[in-house]
């Protein structure tokens, strides 16, 4: 419905931009605001609810050229969107955009996931659409940015092998001219929301955090088997579970949820952000068992509040955290263990300087540059 589309208007100078995601949710929401917010110019911004996000991807830029259309209209001296919006066609539906620079932000793509083996080959002929849009929209944009380099790599890798997989007609060197227009920023995280809250002095069982999603790529089978491993050998530790989750979550959760009992003290999605920032100042250690991951918002979070990562020994995580604070296949137990019979040992430890680079106040200059660019015809 139209009145399902967010229209925000930020900044009074500077260049003209416009900013689309057809998925404003999470920490395509969270990234939208700190762009209105750190890098001036007169934007306006378009968003459409956070779900079913397939349609989203088939069907915004049809819905958006209609419903938005005095909006899309311009004059604009730039555009940034998401992955999740089809920008060649968008383009193609509003005339006054066919010369607008754009630049797009991938949090995610669909040519490298799902994951091999973890999808059957319906599936994939049915993303295989989904895959070509994400590289007919990095072909319209001037500038791409990927929230890590491991991001990138993985992108590129995977639309040279997808052109491999077009049956004729394959634009040849088009992914050649994606990674000469391309490059990784991390995704900004806005710390200011915890101002005011500080991480107090503890004592007592190891405080394990978990702020994902509810959903499977994140592994949570994974991580409740770990915790029952802990359980069953008697180690002491107590648990917050935040994270947003679908209207019928994976069954691991409640049954989870029982078999913790009293070491439970936060279970559900924290809706005002100072609750959500308070426990993670609780926190001794934000563990990942993700299965699929670019940048990991929530880790980057949960480490500026002090929180020692336990991330998986893969995806993006070798860029982002040193070998010590990750585990290999089969070694979260393990490694939990290790620090639940110690907890003071990594309460001594400061682990915030790995996000310090990873905040607005830090990145906003690149953002701000990169969208320089964007403009510039040179």
């Amino acid at each position: 419905m139209a009145s399902e589309l967010t229209i925000l208007r930020a900044g009074s100078s500077g260049p003209r931009l416009l900013f689309v995601d057809p998925y404003l949710t999470a920490s395509h929401a969270a990234f939208m605001q700190g762009l209105l917010k750190h890098v001036p110019a007169r934007w306006t911004a378009l968003g459409l609810p956070g779900r079913h996000w397939r349609w989203r991807m088939r069907g915004a830029a049809s819905f958006l050229a209609r419903a938005a259309a005095n909006e899309l209209a311009g004059p604009w001296d730039a555009m940034v969107c998401s992955d999740m919006l089809g920008l060649a066609e968008l383009k193609g539906l509003v005339p006054a955009l066919a010369d607008v620079p754009a630049l797009v932000v991938f949090h995610e793509n669909q040519l490298a996931y799902p994951a091999p083996g973890q999808a059957g080959h319906a599936q994939q002929e049915r993303d295989l659409y989904l895959a070509f849009s994400n590289l007919s929209t990095a072909q319209a944009a001037r500038r791409v940015v990927f929230n890590s380099k491991y991001h990138q790599e993985e992108f590129l890798s995977a639309a040279r092998e997808l052109e491999t997989r077009l049956p004729d007609m394959r634009p040849s060197g088009l992914t050649k001219e994606i990674a000469a227009k391309s490059m990784a920023l991390p995704m900004p995280i806005d710390p200011t929301e915890a101002a005011g809250l500080e991480r107090e002095p503890r004592g007592g069982p190891l405080r394990l955090l978990w702020n994902h999603r509810w959903a499977q790529d994140k592994d949570p089978e994974r991580f409740f088997a770990a915790l029952d491993k802990l359980a069953s050998e008697g180690l002491a530790f107590e648990l917050a579970v935040l994270g947003p989750a679908p209207a019928k979550p994976p069954a691991v959760f409640a049954a989870a949820r029982e078999s913790l009992g009293i070491r439970v003290k936060q279970w559900g999605h924290a809706e005002r952000r100072r609750e959500y920032w308070g426990w993670l100042l609780w926190a001794d250690v934000a563990v990942s068992t993700a299965r699929q991951e670019y940048f990991g918002l929530s880790v980057a979070e949960a480490v500026w509040a002090g929180c020692r990562p336990l991330v998986p020994d893969a995806l993006v995580y070798p860029e982002l955290y040193p070998g010590k604070l990750r585990y290999g296949p089969g070694g979260l137990a393990l490694a939990l263990a290790g620090l639940a019979t110690d907890p003071e040992r990594i309460r001594k430890q400061d682990h915030r300087s790995l996000a310090a680079g990873f905040t607005w106040e830090v990145q906003a200059p690149a953002w701000r540059d990169i969208i320089e660019q964007t403009i510039d015809k040179g």
